[in-house]
C-alpha cells in the first residue's frame, strides 16, 4: 500500500453535536494509515466538545477557540496542518466509505507530477428522505467553473490540495465571504494550477435545513465572488458559451442517475 503521501483532513465545527460523531468515525475508520486529522472547534456550547474528547487520543490535533466564521476556522486548521495534501470535511458530512483515502491516494500518486489539485465525486444524503443520490463531477477549468456561477462541477469536500498549491494560494477569504469563500478559493486554485478530476466517490454531503447550502446566504455572495474573479471582464458571448458548455456536459454525465431518481420519485 502507498503510504508515503500524508493527507491532512480538517473538520471545523460549532455546536455540531447532531452529526459530528459520524464525521469523526468516517475518518477514523479509514484503511489508509498516513492521515493527520485536525478538528477545529469554535468553542461549542453543546455536547460537541465532549464528543470530540471521546476520540481525542485518535485525533491528531484539536484546536479550540473563537473564530469569525467557518472559513476562519478552516484557515486555522490549514496553518496547523503538515500533510502533503489537504482535504476539508465539514462536520455534517462524511467520507463515503473506509477505503476513500486509500483509493484517492493511489490516483493522486499516478498524476502528482502533473497536477497540484485533485477532486473526486460526491453523493448527497437527503436527511429528511433518508435517500442518497450520487453526483459525478466533470473535468473543468477556471473559465468554465467561473461561468457556471456555482461550485457544482467541483465538490468542496472532495478536493485534495497539494502543499505547494496551499502555500501559493494562501488562506480562504474569511473577511469578505461568510458562505461562498469555498467557491472563491477553488476559483483561485483553478486559475493558477492544473486540477484533475478523479473518478472516485469521496464524500457524502448531508442536505438538511440548517446547512449553509440551504440557508440562502450563499446566493447573496456569489455575485461578489464572480466580480472578484473577473467574470464581468469576459465578453458576454464567452460567458454564455462557457456556461452552456459546462452545464451541458455536467447534465449529460449525470443524465442516467437523474432519470433513475425521477422514476423513483426522489426528485
Amino acid at each position: 500500500m502507498i503510504d508515503n503521501i500524508k493527507v491532512s483532513i480538517i473538520t471545523v465545527c460549532y455546536n455540531s453535536e447532531k452529526y459530528i460523531e459520524q464525521t469523526i468515525q468516517s475518518v477514523l475508520r479509514q484503511t489508509y494509515g498516513n492521515i493527520e486529522y485536525i478538528v477545529v472547534d469554535g468553542m461549542s456550547t453543546d455536547s460537541t466538545p465532549a464528543i470530540i474528547e471521546r476520540y481525542a487520543d485518535k485525533i491528531s490535533k484539536v484546536i479550540r477557540g473563537k473564530d469569525k466564521n467557518m472559513y476562519d476556522a478552516i484557515n486555522k486548521g490549514m496553518v496547523a496542518s503538515t500533510g502533503d495534501y489537504i482535504e476539508i470535511l465539514n462536520s455534517d458530512d462524511m467520507l463515503s466509505n473506509e477505503h476513500v483515502i486509500e483509493n484517492t491516494v493511489k490516483l493522486i500518486d499516478l498524476y502528482k507530477d502533473k497536477y497540484e489539485v485533485f477532486y473526486g465525486d460526491d453523493q448527497k444524503f437527503y436527511q429528511d428522505k433518508g435517500v442518497i443520490k450520487e453526483r459525478s463531477k466533470i473535468q473543468t477549468d477556471f473559465k468554465e467553473l467561473l461561468c457556471s456561477q456555482k461550485l457544482t462541477f467541483v465538490g468542496h469536500g472532495a478536493v485534495f490540495i497539494s502543499r505547494k498549491a496551499y502555500e501559493s494560494i494562501g488562506e480562504y477569504d474569511c473577511d469578505r465571504f461568510w458562505a461562498a469563500a469555498d467557491y472563491d478559493y477553488l476559483l483561485r486554485l483553478f486559475r493558477k494550477f492544473p486540477c484533475k478530476h478523479i473518478k472516485t466517490v469521496v464524500q457524502t454531503f448531508r442536505v438538511h435545513g440548517s446547512s449553509i447550502t440551504s440557508s440562502g446566504r450563499i446566493d447573496q455572495e456569489i455575485d461578489e465572488v464572480l466580480k472578484k474573479n473577473g467574470y464581468y471582464n469576459l465578453l458576454s458571448c464567452r460567458r454564455v458559451f462557457e456556461y452552456y458548455k459546462g452545464w451541458t456536459r455536467f447534465w449529460f454525465v449525470n443524465l442516467q442517475p437523474m432519470i433513475k431518481y425521477y422514476v423513483k420519485g426522489i426528485l
